[in-house]
């Protein structure tokens, strides 16, 4: 595809910072480490590739990965970066091919609107998704990927505002409710896709996580799901 640049390197200092293109240099750039012979993998996005990278080296879990791919655009911008990363997360974890390393974020996972959203989402996306079928790091097509339940309910799924707020509220709730004595119950309803499911997917994913945040009221929580149909499990 025209103005997209995809560089395949080899997850070292020396190879990353040698980089062919000013677009991967000096824009945002999203990017995929991964393995060779685990099949883990980590998708992530930036503004300062030799700083990001050259972290990510001295993390662990990062070191057992040992190849990497840059992508960059003409026309990228922070937005679309972010929002192809979030969906590169959906559709791996989908796909199944590769076990990511990410975390969920404690963090909004919710992208607004920007200039040409839907030409990042979807055309830019697509052939980004296409190369890395072409490379073997991803199998399946989007579209059947789409019908996948795990696609459909990932945590990492973009909330709308109104998801976003009432799971803040259910947070806060949690939080002033947990050393309280008793039992308390929130109870949300809303007509058949609407978006429950994935709002409790997202909500218990990042309760997960504050039960393992220090500075969390969670902390330590011991946290259980229950499910009433196999989409869900």
């Amino acid at each position: 595809m025209k103005n997209l640049y995809f560089e395949k390197r080899k997850f070292t200092y020396s190879d990353v910072i040698n980089t062919q293109s000013d677009f991967i240099d000096d824009y945002p750039i999203v990017y995929l480490l991964y393995s060779s012979t685990k099949e883990q993998a980590y998708v992530g996005q930036t503004v300062q590739k030799n700083q990001r990278l050259k972290s990510h080296l001295k993390d662990s879990r990062r070191k057992q990965l040992d190849q990497t791919i840059l992508i960059g655009h003409e026309q990228f911008n922070q937005s679309a970066t972010y929002n192809i990363e979030s969906n590169l997360i959906n559709f791996l974890i989908a796909d199944g091919h590769y076990k990511l390393q990410n975390v969920s974020q404690t963090a909004s996972r919710y992208t607004h609107n920007y200039y040409q959203k839907s030409f990042f989402n979807e055309t830019v996306f697509e052939n980004i998704w296409q190369r890395l079928r072409e490379e073997s790091i991803a199998k399946g097509t989007l579209e059947y990927l789409r019908n996948k339940d795990v696609y459909k309910l990932s945590p990492y799924r973009e909330l709308s505002e109104q998801q976003l707020e009432v799971k803040q509220e259910i947070l806060e709730y949690c939080k002033i409710n947990i050393t309280q004595p008793g039992h308390h119950v929130f109870i949300v309803e809303g007509d058949a896709g609407t978006g429950k499911s994935v709002l409790l997917s997202s909500l218990f994913n990042t309760i997960q996580d504050l039960s393992k945040d220090t500075s969390s009221a969670l902390y330590q929580t011991d946290n259980y799901l229950l499910v009433n149909h196999s989409e869900m499990l």
